[in-house]
């Protein structure tokens, strides 16, 4: 059996067997992190371990022109944001740095592409989410700061929103027009366009539909949680989920 039938295979009994495969959650919860170095007692795992007390810190003894630290999902993502918590300590030490995102589909000629630079610095223990510039596939996260000035890479919490390349290797938003979700919404915010609200449920790790009501000044913007959920006819609102 030829490896594309091998894995379309996997991917008919992966979704047969696993419940909610096609769910947005914290795909990097518990995986195996690695970095350039660090301090014995604030390892890179601390990063994926769920608690925001514990922090991750680069050694400082050698200087590197820049710090790295990168985990890997084991498995095939799309990814459309990563979210970080700076550690409770040290104003703006934490800053400009790179996102970037590792393909493994083909391992012997691995993709890494951009998902973000940010160029600013966070104030301690903040929490931001980074959308990627696109929606990428990619297996591994790689988080790189400048480092030039001594400055340690120290972070509290990674979280990145991935939905397995089983359940939607193509991602893009299906337009429901007329529907209206009828449950409660996770998040309501007004935003200035469909885009905005597009972009909101990109960045919210639970997020995997939204819909919108337009007005002549703004846009009513609901986030839901699951791809589907009890709707009914409704021409003033539009219904967007995530699909393959």
């Amino acid at each position: 059996m030829g490896s594309l039938q091998s894995w379309f295979l996997f991917c008919i009994v992966h979704t047969t067997m696993v419940k909610n495969v096609y769910t947005f959650s914290n795909v990097a919860l518990h995986k195996p992190a690695s970095q350039d170095s660090y301090r014995e007692i604030y390892p890179p795992s601390h990063a994926v371990d769920g608690n925001k007390t514990t922090f991750l810190h680069s050694d400082t003894v050698v200087a590197v022109p820049y710090h790295w630290w990168e985990v890997d999902l084991l498995n095939s993502y799309t990814i459309p944001s990563v979210t970080i918590t700076s550690r409770n300590c040290c104003n703006s030490r934490f800053r400009n740095f790179t996102i970037d995102l590792t393909s493994d589909h083909l391992p012997s000629a691995q993709v890494t592409r951009l998902c973000h630079y940010y160029p600013g610095s966070f104030t301690q223990f903040a929490t931001h989410t980074i959308a990627c510039n696109e929606t990428f596939t990619a297996r591994k996260v790689k988080v790189t700061m400048d480092s030039s000035d001594e400055r340690p890479l120290d972070v509290s919490e990674v979280k990145v929103k991935g939905l397995h390349v089983c359940g939607n290797y193509w991602l893009q938003f299906t337009l429901n027009a007329g529907l209206k979700r009828s449950e409660v919404p996770l998040d309501l915010p007004v935003v200035e366009s469909t885009r905005a609200c597009a972009q909101r449920c990109r960045e919210d790790i639970d997020c995997d539909a939204f819909q919108t009501m337009t007005s002549a000044s703004s846009v009513t913007c609901q986030l839901f949680i699951g791809r589907s959920g009890d709707t009914i006819s409704d021409t003033n609102w539009k219904y967007y989920s995530f699909s393959g």
